[in-house]
């Protein structure tokens, strides 16, 4: 990967390629659809652009170009003014105040049914809560309390060995898993006692909730500012385009995952934590 720092000459929308003078000779880069969407507003000729793009080139739209990785700096210089458009140190400052903040932090990590094998989509399936994994520590780290359980679901279509396999349970304790309330006042107590910030990995867990508390006409205990989805927090601080998975996320801060992910929701809290920490140990370097 290397990095470019120059001026704009010519940009085609049809082929999402622009050009700039480096060293005295005329280089062409490539925007992926993502990036073109993202920053379509700013790329135009004249707009002074920082990015890393890759080593090698690679052909589109008949030219060989570097496919652009990620932008650092977009800045216009006007008569009376500069204007910056994007600033990825500003946003690094940013995600380093959501990390940074005071306070409890709460790992969440939730499970949900699945349909049958066999099932036809569209069918009726709505897929809920199974089971949950918390994990809460204070802001220097320290481990507060865990707790894990299964939560039955209110419609038997998810009690299936699909989940039960995924879940590398039976049907039978799903079944006979507490009932919705056991979760929601242990969700509540922690809320209420410590006020912790809440972090999920993806936001299906954030959207899962939401549900469950409509499904099961529950107040809502917690409202989404509360929550920081760390995938998304990490994903745009990199510039990575696709979703990262959980025990993947190790490899970004060339680490190991201790073990292989197994689909239960506390070692998943726990794993959630551990990579927040990696991330957190990067930010703070600067």
């Amino acid at each position: 990967m290397q990095l470019v720092y120059g001026t704009i000459r010519g940009f085609s929308e049809e082929t999402r390629i622009f050009e700039i003078l480096k060293d005295n000779k005329v280089e062409m880069y490539y925007l992926t659809r993502s990036q073109y969407k993202k920053f379509k507003p700013y790329i135009s000729e004249g707009l002074v652009i920082h990015f890393t793009c890759k080593d090698t080139k690679t052909k589109q739209s008949g030219y060989m170009v570097y496919e652009v990785v990620s932008f650092i700096k977009m800045v216009r210089h006007l008569p009376r003014k500069t204007v910056t458009y994007y600033d990825l140190s500003t946003i690094k400052q940013g995600v380093k105040k959501i990390l940074n903040r005071d306070g409890y932090r709460m790992f969440l990590d939730l499970e949900f049914t699945m349909p049958p094998h066999g099932y036809v989509h569209g069918t009726g399936f709505v897929s809920e809560i199974i089971q949950y994994g918390i994990y809460l520590e204070d802001e220097d780290g320290n481990l507060v309390t865990t707790d894990w359980g299964m939560v039955k679901p209110k419609l038997s279509i998810g009690i299936n060995s699909r989940t039960a396999d995924f879940l590398n349970t039976s049907e039978d304790k799903i079944k006979n898993a507490p009932s919705c309330y056991k979760f929601y006042n242990k969700l509540k107590d922690i809320i209420t006692l410590y006020q912790p910030t809440i972090y999920v990995w993806g936001r299906n867990d954030i959207i899962m909730l939401d549900s469950f508390y409509e499904m099961n006409k529950l107040n809502k205990i917690v409202d989404r500012k509360k929550f920081v989805n760390l995938m998304q927090v990490i994903k745009n601080y990199y510039g990575i385009k696709t979703d990262i998975g959980l025990f993947n996320a190790y490899e970004l801060f060339n680490s190991k995952a201790p073990q292989e992910q197994v689909h239960n929701a506390l070692t998943d809290a726990l794993v959630t934590s551990e990579v927040f920490h990696l991330f957190q140990n990067e930010l703070n370097k600067d």
